[in-house]
């Protein structure tokens, strides 16, 4: 089984569309785990729970989580399906936080700060490394923000730590934004 095409269907799934594949996800952003083995069998037939498990464990990236004893599982970041809200609970961040983008809207967040556009939330990085990675998959011209998370979670700011490199939070005003130089 091609588990990198199994990832990114599992995220396709649980992030974006449940529909195209006959599901609904709870207002938890949860969706039973049998429930989704049966609708990932259409596309992968020998498909276990067990695979679900190892792909859940072995993620680098921390991208699914199970509740429940593995009754249920959900994507813990990275949704754009409205009406799902997975229980974050607000955390104290790093001072700073990174999120990276293309050259193209750099003028429009240091005029207006960074927005979640078509997901639920801004999605920022512990580190350049990261941010830069983010940013390379829409352009070869990452342009990287330095956030001040610490400062605005001081100033009211709600930030949720979903991964091990992964903080979320809702818009971010460009007061606690800076450019760091890309060189």
């Amino acid at each position: 089984m091609n588990k990198i095409k199994l990832s990114k269907t599992v995220s396709y799934i649980l992030r974006h569309h449940p529909e195209s594949f006959d599901l609904k996800l709870a207002a938890d952003a949860t969706v039973k785990t049998d429930d989704l083995l049966a609708a990932l069998q259409k596309k992968f037939k020998d498909i276990s729970k067990a695979d679900l498990v190892e792909l859940v464990e072995n993620d680098a990236k921390g991208r699914f989580s199970f509740l429940d004893e593995q009754e249920r599982i959900r994507a813990n970041y990275g949704h754009s399906i409205e009406g799902v809200n997975p229980d974050y609970e607000a955390v104290k961040p790093p001072e700073y936080l990174y999120h990276g983008t293309t050259p193209e809207v750099k003028n429009k967040i240091l005029a207006s700060g960074i927005k979640p556009m078509g997901r639920n939330y801004v999605h920022l990085s512990v580190g350049v490394k990261e941010a830069k990675k983010v940013a390379r998959r829409r352009t070869n011209q990452p342009v990287i923000f330095n956030i001040e998370a610490l400062r605005a979670f001081h100033e009211g700011q709600n930030f949720y730590k979903t991964a091990e490199d992964i903080y979320l939070t809702d818009q971010l005003s460009a007061d606690y934004l800076s450019l760091l130089n890309n060189k």
